[in-house]
């Protein structure tokens, strides 16, 4: 028997941040990952995706400028190459994560793990025991049960393209499905998104979400909402999607066909009903506030976990929870703010109430803008795009803030500590902002809840 304080089930962000660590508080972890440590993560999802956006947003920059003749030529791509590199950057990243895992000490072991139950896990025919054990096993693409459904990829295979397809449909307007979509987009592929809901992105800020809409159709990226897929076709194009839309049946064809219609818990090696391990309705596992199953010294973090958005840095907020009830200071998630990025052209990041959401939570709520079009350092990098900044008009205290534009994921770092530490009007109006700056408009924005804002009429 191989004894250890903990055993952890997958080496992805949250179970590799998890079992880094662990070991540095001076825990023995093992760590068991099946395929490639850092994830879908890592090796084929917020990376991967995101060094495609990287080079498709640098490419629009330069047509853009070569269309205000102060570039002569908008240059030529290599598709195949930017393949190549995306993945020596992935490589690198997961070289790094597994030289982060030996040093700290963590065994990692190779195989698919299965929980026996408390403390119990085998792999590869070998037992190990643990005094806790952390689910840590992620999620998986889901595949629409409708006919034809085999016709299409998912963003894995999406991600392993060495040509661009000429067009593309993409099922699924979520994160997924619209980051890919802008980046295909930019290199050159005619994108359709076909959408179930009745709109994108519901519950956010209304305005924000009109910019983002906005945003996709300038760049050639054709919208369908509330469109229902019914099946998909071989045809002479390619694939074919029919959809019910407005109770019409509709179709759209393409040379490739994208299904990001979401994601579903991963439980491999976890016979839940066999363990008696409670499940919530969508089949992610039940946890308590301290990301405890209802099995005593068992926990789950991540995607296959119930409670956050499936995000890397909540997996990693999870896994410190985790951590610290383990290590007997228990500190949990709780309702902490978690910032959400979709990095699309332009960039979507929120974090905290959007005006709608706090009406209907009761607030009396006033919401601060400001346009990128009346900042200097946007006006100089050529970005656009507008901040969002919701305020409970009474305590006049930050509830939520709404970027759209360029550097959003990162702008929206300030906004996460501004709605976690609930800044006032007054916190804002002492707060100094370099300039120029893109920052500068955050303050501005909320400045402008109460029709203070220096730099907007």
């Amino acid at each position: 028997m191989n004894s250890f304080d903990v055993l952890v089930l997958g080496g992805g962000p949250g179970g590799y941040s998890f079992a880094i660590a662990a070991a540095k508080r001076g825990l023995s972890v093992a760590l068991f990952e099946k395929e490639r440590l850092g994830g879908t993560c890592l090796n084929v999802g917020c990376i991967p995706t995101k060094y495609l956006l990287d080079k498709a947003q640098l490419l629009a920059r330069i047509r853009t400028l070569t269309g205000q003749a102060i570039f002569r030529e908008a240059g030529s791509f290599s598709f195949r190459a930017i393949q190549r590199q995306r993945q020596a950057v992935t490589g690198q990243l997961v070289g790094g994560v597994t030289s982060l895992l030996s040093a700290a000490g963590a065994e990692v072991v190779h195989g698919e793990a299965r929980l026996e139950g408390p403390g119990a896990v085998t792999c590869a025919g070998r037992s190990y025991s643990g005094k806790a054990v952390v689910i840590a096993t992620g999620s998986s693409p889901v595949l629409l049960p409708v006919p034809g459904a085999e016709l299409a990829m998912d963003s894995t295979q999406a991600l392993e393209l060495q040509a661009l397809p000429r067009s593309m449909a993409v099922i699924g307007g979520g994160v997924v499905g619209l980051e890919l979509a802008s980046a295909f987009a930019a290199f050159g592929t005619r994108v359709t998104v076909l959408e179930m809901l009745p709109a994108l992105l519901p519950g956010q800020q209304p305005e924000a979400v009109r910019l983002v809409c906005s945003g996709l159709q300038k760049r050639g990226i054709s919208l369908v909402t509330g469109a229902k897929l019914l099946r998909l076709e071989a045809c002479a194009a390619g694939r074919r999607a029919v959809y019910a839309h407005n109770g019409s049946p509709c179709s759209v064809e393409a040379e490739a066909v994208l299904m990001a219609a979401g994601r579903r818990p991963n439980l491999c090696g976890i016979d839940a009903e066999a363990l008696g391990l409670t499940l919530a309705p969508n089949g992610a596992i039940q946890v308590d506030g301290n990301q405890e199953t209802s099995l005593p010294g068992v926990y789950a973090i991540g995607d296959a976990a119930f409670g956050h958005p499936l995000l890397a840095h909540a997996a990693y907020a999870e896994g410190e929870a985790a951590l610290a009830a383990i290590l007997g200071t228990p500190r949990p998630v709780g309702d902490t703010p978690i910032p959400s990025c979709i990095y699309t052209t332009p960039c979507f990041a929120t974090v905290g109430l959007s005006a709608p959401a706090a009406q209907q939570a009761g607030r009396a709520v006033v919401t601060g803008s400001f346009p990128y079009a009346a900042n200097g350092m946007a006006l100089a990098e050529g970005a656009s795009g507008a901040v969002y900044v919701v305020m409970d008009r009474d305590e006049k205290t930050t509830l939520g803030v709404t970027i759209v534009g360029e550097n959003a994921a990162e702008l929206i770092t300030i906004g996460a500590l501004a709605v976690t530490q609930h800044l006032t009007l007054a916190d804002w109006e002492r707060l100094i902002v370099p300039h120029p700056s893109l920052a500068e408009m955050l303050r501005e924005a909320a400045l402008d809840a109460f029709g203070l804002a220096v730099h907007k009429r």
